[in-house]
């Protein structure tokens, strides 16, 4: 959702737009009235404008750090885009925050008993089904 060029522009004080080829969603693309979008037929880039050339400099380092942070390390490994994907199951509210701590069935050592589990839809009694009951 930007978040992370939102806070870039807040701590930096500046404006920064994603321009070029991919920078639009697919079938986003182009202008209501059929022209191009301004920067659409360049490469990826990104325009940055502030007050003060201070302010653009520190934007385009942030910049810089976060593409390096997205190329370097391996996928597995790569702490920014786990945070990204972290924020955005929390916006969109699917973040689980016990994810860590949970043993899913399948995970367990334990062998389980399904007829321990097996509950009688006539006399709520466990251990068997309604057609065994008596």
């Amino acid at each position: 959702r930007g978040n992370t060029l939102k806070n870039i522009e807040k701590e930096c004080n500046a404006k920064i737009m994603i321009r070029g080829k991919g920078s639009v969603k697919e079938g986003k693309v182009g202008r209501k009235d059929g022209q191009m979008l301004p920067g659409e037929d360049e490469p990826l880039h990104a325009l940055v404008t502030a007050n003060t050339m201070e302010n653009v400099k520190k934007a385009v380092e942030q910049i810089r750090n976060i593409l390096k942070q997205g190329i370097e390390p391996p996928e597995d490994q790569n702490d920014l885009r786990k945070m990204q994907l972290r924020e955005l199951a929390r916006l969109n509210g699917t973040l689980r925050e016990d994810d860590n701590r949970i043993l899913r069935p399948w995970q367990s050592t334990e062998t389980r008993s399904i007829t321990n589990t097996t509950v009688c839809t006539k006399c709520g009694g466990a251990g068997h089904i309604a057609s065994d009951c008596k």
